[in-house]
């Protein structure tokens, strides 16, 4: 059995894992739903992430695809998880989760950044910001962010004809194909499962409307060294 947590309402990472491990011939999966909780709308400068869904609730997604489906409060998930025997647990959408859970239960995220490096919120600007490589890594989750051990990770290239979001997507699609493929790397014992707890690097939150502007700036170095690479 396979879990797949995501927030009660409409989530296009959701809706592409879902399809990706249905193409993949993964069967008996459960779509375990949290209650959505509204945050302050953060408005970015410059979107990365795709937002474009089909407008169904959980409930008729689960239905559609014939999954199993439950509804479950976030302090109830240690419980939950403790009497249903799921081989795999993959997060599509969730906050913060209670630290108990990621003590007790093994559970697979994919993080859009190369870590240790690029962890936190839009890891993707951060590292162009800051000269880190752009990147992807599955891992298992700890009680610290983006932290656990790790499953995989690749790096994300970026080339000549590039554009600031065709790389963003790039990364996305890697997001959901390396979460997917966790299964088969834990399954077939490919996964290293080394620790990335690092104190070098800390998480970081939303980037700064200010500061996006300069790291637009940054990307286009890194198109211009691509250019000199590939003209080489």
């Amino acid at each position: 059995m396979i879990a797949v947590i995501s927030y009660d309402a409409p989530h296009r990472k959701t809706q592409d894992v879902l399809c990706k491990l249905i193409l993949k011939g993964y069967q008996d999966i459960h779509l375990v739903v949290l209650p959505w909780v509204n945050r302050k709308n953060f408005q970015a400068k410059y979107s990365h992430r795709p937002s474009s869904k089909v407008q169904l609730t959980t409930e008729e997604l689960a239905k559609r695809m014939r999954l199993q489906f439950d509804r479950v409060e976030m302090g109830q998930l240690h419980n939950y998880f403790s009497t249903h025997s799921f081989n795999h647990i993959l997060i599509a959408g969730a906050g913060i989760l209670p630290e108990e859970l990621a003590m007790n239960h093994n559970i697979i995220n994919s993080h859009p950044g190369y870590l240790p490096n690029s962890k936190g919120l839009d890891a993707f600007k951060w590292a162009i910001y800051h000269g880190q490589p752009l990147g992807v890594t599955s891992h298992y989750i700890s009680e610290k962010a983006d932290e656990g051990k790790l499953i995989d990770k690749k790096i994300v290239p970026v080339f000549v004809e590039d554009s600031f979001h065709s790389v963003a997507y790039r990364i996305y699609e890697m997001e959901i194909e390396m979460l997917v493929d966790a299964i088969r790397k834990i399954d077939e014992s490919e996964a290293p499962l080394t620790s990335l707890a690092d104190d070098t690097y800390k998480a970081t939150r939303r980037m700064p409307n200010k500061l996006e502007v300069e790291m637009m700036d940054k990307f286009e170095k890194l198109k211009a060294a691509a250019k000199s690479k590939h003209d080489a």
